[in-house]
């Protein structure tokens, strides 16, 4: 019964972060209102949390591995050419975005590239390989087969999630108009064609 408490209590003042995150940025979340909307006192934030950057940390977290664990499913999902199945990452990743882009931008995008993550990342690093660990052992055999270009992992990654969060920042700042969802499809296409093409640019002599 106590552990429940403590979990309602728990979930009571990440809803509110959340909510709050959304509203005002991660960097000026008032911890004051954080009390007045969880109904939670500070005294128990803080046993809960240890700090404002413990709640943020849950916070951000659970976001990015939900997008993250979507990422990784389209991927793992798809059966046939490992590059049309990194495209689907990428499809994914507009896609993961598409449902809420505020929420993903207050939750993902701004803690990622903010000064909060470069003091926080001692965690985060870690679970970011936990994260990616089932796409990483997933890509080793088709590099050894030549069926993915031989590039680092974490390179091909960054180039399917750099063009998706490219095109859904574009997007956000109006330069790129009509449904977000709209250029899904336009990016896995991208990704997979230019991976295929640094496949056959990297490929082994003999192969």
């Amino acid at each position: 019964m106590a552990q429940t408490r403590s979990q309602d209590t728990r979930e009571k003042v990440l809803k509110a972060a959340e909510e709050l995150v959304i509203e005002f940025g991660h960097e000026t979340m008032p911890m004051k209102e954080l009390i007045a909307r969880s109904g939670v006192s500070n005294g128990s934030i803080f046993h809960h949390f240890g700090s404002k950057d413990g709640v943020l940390d849950e916070i951000f977290t659970r976001e990015r591995r939900d997008y993250l664990g979507h990422v990784s499913n389209c991927i793992l999902a798809y059966d046939g050419d490992p590059c049309d199945a990194m495209g689907e990452g990428a499809r994914g990743a507009i896609e993961f975005q598409a449902r809420d882009p505020q929420r993903h931008f207050r939750l993902v995008v701004q803690f990622s590239h903010s000064e909060w993550l470069v003091r926080n990342k001692g965690g985060w690093a870690d679970l970011a390989g936990e994260i990616e660990r089932p796409v990483m052992e997933w890509a080793i055999p088709h590099l050894a087969a030549g069926k993915l270009p031989m590039l680092q992992p974490t390179t091909i990654q960054s180039l399917m999630l750099g063009a998706a969060e490219l095109i859904c920042h574009q997007w956000r700042t109006g330069r790129i108009t009509g449904p977000l969802e709209d250029q899904a499809p336009i990016a896995a296409r991208f990704v997979s064609a230019g991976l295929k093409r640094l496949r056959s640019e990297t490929a082994p002599l003999d192969a």
